[in-house]
């Protein structure tokens, strides 16, 4: 049998049966009456929990901003500072703003209640009451106070995450944006001052070429705004089933202007009528930021390869690759460039800024629809960078 212990004049009678935990947590105890107070200390102190006394609410507020307990056990009626006085001195304090707070009191009012409340109380216990009924007020008060804690701490990681990630796409979008309408303005340009002399077939050239850096400028803001999109969570794949032949030629051609200005030739070998089931939008993303950074990263003169074929490690996906034979990635960094925190960071063959932030995106993009990214790489040689899809069930 466990022991009971009777609180006079304060707890009804008690029950038995009660547990006696070895929780270390230290609470604090405000309370005028000595007898109440000490009583309250005994039964705590069984418990295992670690206590610390007030007699009045100054001292009480004095002590609390020393010790920062676990919990405050509160009396209401005192003399000089009541306890919605305490409460209200504890509550305007960042230090101890948050040190779940139980009243104690005889008085059952619903102002009283609501006035507790409005200054954050945490519970109430009236009197009398048994033992029983406050280790179960404690309890249920250090619960939640740490599930709360560990959400917010959950919450609070997720926003770091999300500031760091953030600041990354900041970075990317501002380098990649700048480029790419420079050679939108520099075009521009150069048709407001040689328009006149230009012989047609010259205008015509410029005019076309304007045209395809304004359509790969618009891809590339598009993948950013789908990527903040993803990030914040309000982007959710909405499969069908498509030919990804038909997406990796209309993707080659929005990038028809890079191509052409480092002189790589991109080749579509997808077989017609390759049919994949995902969210076309972000297949389309992913094929943009993968054929973006491969042209990146091949020197003047190279070649970039589509390719789709049966994945090998299961029959019901396609694996979609584009190849290049670029300056190539070496181990340890493909291990960087798939790490969120990671500062990796290198440049293209005409000095392009890579962050690697594409890479993270087309991951999640692939995962989104039930996919897996995977890189292949050896310096000087060039790279590999594949995704699986789902084939259609029919």
């Amino acid at each position: 049998m466990r022991r009971v212990f009777l609180l006079s004049h304060v707890f009804s009678p008690l029950f038995e049966n009660f547990s006696t935990s070895m929780n270390r947590n230290s609470i604090l105890i405000i309370d005028d009456n000595k007898h109440i107070r000490t009583q309250i200390n005994l039964v705590l102190k069984l418990e295992g929990y670690q206590t610390f006394m007030a007699s009045n609410g100054t001292e009480g507020v004095q002590t609390a901003r020393e010790i920062i307990p676990s919990l405050i056990i509160c009396d209401i009626m005192m003399p000089e500072l009541d306890g919605y006085g305490v409460l209200s001195m504890l509550r305007s304090n960042a230090i101890t703003a948050d040190i779940p707070f139980l009243f104690l009191s005889a008085k059952a009012e619903k102002q009283d209640i609501r006035q507790g409340m409005n200054l954050g109380a945490d519970d109430y216990l009236w009197k009398p009451f048994s033992t029983e009924d406050l280790l179960k007020a404690i309890e249920a008060r250090l619960d939640r106070y740490e599930t709360t804690k560990r959400i917010l701490s959950g919450k609070i990681s997720a926003l770091a995450n999300v500031s760091f990630t953030r600041d990354k796409f900041l970075s990317l979008m501002t380098h990649d944006l700048k480029s790419a309408f420079t050679g939108v303005l520099g075009l521009a340009e150069l048709l407001s001052v040689k328009h006149h002399g230009m012989a047609q077939e010259e205008f015509d050239e410029t005019i076309t070429l304007m045209n395809e850096t304004a359509q790969s400028t618009y891809g590339l803001l598009d993948s950013f705004l789908e990527w903040s999109h993803l990030q914040i969570g309000g982007m959710n794949a909405n499969p069908s089933k498509f030919d990804i032949q038909l997406t990796g030629q209309r993707t080659v051609s929005l990038l028809a202007a890079s191509t052409r200005h480092k002189n790589i030739v991109v080749k579509n070998t997808i077989p017609e009528e390759t049919f994949v089931w995902a969210d076309t939008r972000m297949v389309e993303a992913i094929l943009r930021n993968l054929l973006y950074n491969a042209l990146k990263f091949t020197h003047r003169g190279g070649s970039i390869t589509l390719v789709a074929t049966d994945d090998e490690d299961d029959a019901d996906n396609v694996r979609i690759a584009v190849r290049d034979t670029g300056i190539g990635i070496s181990e340890d960094d493909i291990v960087r460039l798939l790490q969120p925190e990671s500062e990796f960071t290198t440049l293209g063959t005409f000095g392009e800024k890579g962050t690697g932030l594409g890479v993270l995106f087309c991951r999640e993009l692939a995962e989104k629809n039930h996919g897996v990214l995977s890189i292949h790489s050896e310096k000087g040689i060039g790279s590999t960078f594949s995704f699986t899809l789902p084939k259609p069930k029919n």
